[in-house]
């Protein structure tokens, strides 16, 4: 596949995402498709002519989970605990834990990163799905200046698993 810069940082990290409205599926006619970087969120149209994406091969999710682990601890109003993340993205996370936790539960969570200090504050997670041990969240909100740690960590994780490739 071409390299794709994005627009706005200028990275490589770039991924092919599901088109959301009626003139994204009209413009997908004439290979203009949705991308999105990977780091910093940016949400882009490009013409990619005489490629066609088939819309069931693209991961509904809007960011790429890349494999990690590090230990994790979460508050919430009915459950609090820690556990384990197995994969991290900027949109959210796979947590392992032994709690039981349910779809919608909302957390405060404190990721430990290898090598970050102080631990990265997401203020609001939400739990997607459950598949124990085995929870999917996705971060609601975080602050900014969190939020650019967390793409930092993740740059470097995106880096580090391209290498291996």
């Amino acid at each position: 596949m071409k390299q794709i810069l994005c627009p706005k940082c200028g990275k490589d990290f770039v991924r092919r995402t599901l088109r959301e409205e009626v003139h994204e599926y009209l413009l997908s006619l004439v290979y203009v498709y949705p991308f999105r970087c990977q780091l910093c969120a940016h949400r882009f149209l490009r013409l990619e002519l005489g490629t066609r994406y088939n819309e069931s091969t693209i991961d509904k999710r809007q960011y790429e989970r890349v494999a990690t682990t590090f230990p994790v601890t979460f508050v919430g109003e009915k459950a609090s605990g820690a556990g384990t993340i197995s994969r991290l993205s900027l949109g959210g996370c796979a947590l392992e834990s032994p709690l039981k936790l349910m779809e919608g539960m909302m957390f405060n969570l404190r990721l430990q990163p290898p090598d970050v200090n102080p631990a990265i504050n997401v203020e609001t997670a939400i739990v997607r799905s459950v598949r124990p041990p085995v929870v999917g969240l996705e971060f609601l909100r975080i602050n900014p200046t969190e939020q650019f740690r967390l793409i930092q960590y993740v740059a470097g994780l995106l880096t580090a698993h391209r290498k291996v490739e």
